[in-house]
């Protein structure tokens, strides 16, 4: 099914579709939407596309090897991967990793977590995990969270930036475009979040995801948030293969790439050299971020 031309000058124009607009796009030639998407990708935020080491710090990581890791992976994001059972041995946990991470860009932790932990009002637990050094909340799975809008409150009241709007399970096509308006009514009331990632981190044994639908899940959550800059897909997860096509349907920033450089196999097959040549492949220009979403020099 050919685009509604309608639609798409509308798209263009970064005007708020409605969801009856958002599902006709679903229903649309896959080729066609991604041309569409990438069109409005390169209009909206140029041929760039950002990728980030990230140093992920597992429940109990310490000691030398830990430091010896986050040494060699200067300019990288440190992230920690695994939230603790107590919110003392997650203060403690931070405190750590901060000792580690140095003066780098220190992240962890998934909000929905934070806040099924029910450890008390979520202000002041937030504030709690800033003091111990934490940076930034790695990302807030908007379909976990009770009431999305009142956590991203409580982070911006705790000073602690949510690094990453995310989804945790797939969502059906029947759910998706409502999914997005609400994306979109968030980043609306949250202008400081640049990033969506829609791809989910789970996946359905019994109905797993296509390829198909991942890339239309890309480019429409382009066509749909025109006021958010990064639309990330994570690299780790979903390998350089997916990857690569999604930077031709709308993505411009591919999340936790290794910090690990393993040169046995020659230079070029380095994380850096590989990430950086499956970008140019997709006619993009690689910019490795150090965290903040910045060149580095």
């Amino acid at each position: 099914m050919n685009i509604n031309l309608a639609i798409v000058e509308r798209a263009r124009a970064g005007e708020a579709l409605t969801v009856a607009e958002i599902d006709e796009l679903g229903t649309s030639d896959i080729l066609s939407l991604g041309m569409l998407a990438d069109e409005v990708r390169r209009a909206r935020v140029g041929d760039s596309v950002t990728y980030s080491r990230v140093l992920e710090l597992a429940k109990g990581a310490q000691g030398a090897q830990g430091a010896q890791s986050a040494q060699s992976a200067q300019g990288a994001e440190v992230r920690i991967s695994v939230l603790p059972d107590t919110l003392d041995d997650a203060e403690a946990l931070i405190a750590e990793a901060r000792m580690l991470a140095g003066p780098q860009l220190l992240t962890g932790f998934s909000l929905a977590d934070i806040a099924d932990r029910h450890w008390g009002k979520l202000t002041d637990v937030l504030k709690r995990l800033k003091r111990a050094g934490l940076d930034a909340i790695a990302e807030a799975p908007v379909d976990r969270l009770h009431d999305a809008e009142e956590a991203l409150k409580a982070c911006q009241a705790a000073d602690l930036p949510v690094r990453c709007l995310s989804l945790q399970s797939p969502i059906s096509g029947d759910g998706r475009s409502s999914w997005l308006v609400h994306l979109r009514d968030l980043v609306k009331k949250f202008p400081s979040i640049e990033t969506v990632n829609p791809l989910s981190r789970e996946q359905s044994i019994a109905v797993p995801t296509t390829g198909y639908e991942d890339v239309r899940a890309v480019a429409l959550a382009r066509l749909v948030l025109p006021s958010v800059k990064t639309i990330q897909v994570d690299w780790a997860q979903y390998g350089p293969k997916l990857a690569q096509v999604a930077l031709t349907f709308g993505a411009n920033d591919l999340d936790r790439v290794s910090t690990v450089d393993d040169e046995s196999l020659g230079h070029r097959r380095s994380p850096v050299e590989d990430i950086e040549r499956q970008i140019r492949a997709a006619f993009a220009v690689p910019v490795r971020r150090n965290g903040r979403y910045e060149r580095l020099s």
